[in-house]
């Protein structure tokens, strides 16, 4: 079958970091201490994946806050001194400090196709309040009809509400719909529970996914990058 709508994860499947702003392991390597690995993936995935949070999701200062609290959380575990800790936030807020997106070179060229072929697009993100931006600075913002974040929605995927919620919003049949990542629990066991069909793209840039070991799923589609999906949306 030719699938009529494709959605997107963002980070690792459509763009990049650069590379630029400011790094936490290294801000706090240069002040003598040292950010446990598996305590930042606490942090910044398995501990997060999966979960809701209705009450940071009210408004961008909410969400902040939210953030803010949990880094200081993060750092109290790893024995950093409160006065350093606060500092240490408040550069990590600043604009400045993200670096920014960079699309994959197929990126473009895909999502063009996909149009050009009345297929409807969209991103659904585990990511910040400022995801539109991200994607603008990234060159790629025309190319969506939607575009999800898990900040604005108060759920992480794999979390079902932000499926729902995407798929809602596009009035797509999950039958015919296409979800493309780069994480097996968040991009492809969700998406499968959810009559969608995944797609599992591993760049040879980017980092090891560890979750796909832990949730093995049978008969996935997995490329190494964008362009075969393409094909699967003009198939007969």
């Amino acid at each position: 079958m030719a699938f009529t709508t494709v959605i997107f994860d963002f980070y690792g499947t459509l763009a990049e970091h650069d590379g630029g702003g400011l790094s936490l392991a290294t801000l706090l390597r240069e002040r003598g201490y040292q950010l446990d690995p598996n305590l930042a993936r606490e942090y910044w995935q398995d501990g997060l994946d999966g979960t809701t949070h209705d009450e940071a999701s009210q408004s961008r200062d909410h969400y902040t806050a939210w953030q803010r609290s949990r880094l200081l959380s993060l750092l109290d575990r790893s024995a950093v001194p409160t006065d350093l800790a606060t500092e240490l936030c408040v550069m990590l807020e600043r604009p400045a400090a993200q670096g920014s997106m960079t699309p994959y070179r197929d990126a473009s060229g895909v999502l063009h196709e996909l149009r050009s072929l009345g297929v409807q697009t969209a991103i659904c993100s585990n990511w910040g309040w400022d995801l539109r931006e991200a994607i603008a600075a990234s060159n790629l913002p025309q190319h969506f009809d939607i575009v999800v974040s898990s900040a604005w929605i108060g759920a992480r995927k794999p979390h079902p509400r932000i499926y729902e919620h995407t798929l809602r919003e596009l009035a797509a049949d999950p039958k015919s719909t296409l979800f493309v990542g780069d994480t097996w629990n968040c991009d492809i066991a969700g998406p499968l529970a959810h009559g969608m069909t995944p797609v599992y793209v591993r760049r040879a840039t980017h980092e090891p996914d560890h979750t796909r070991l832990a949730n093995p799923v049978d008969h996935v589609h997995i490329f190494d990058d964008l362009r075969p999906i393409v094909n699967l949306c003009s198939a007969e």
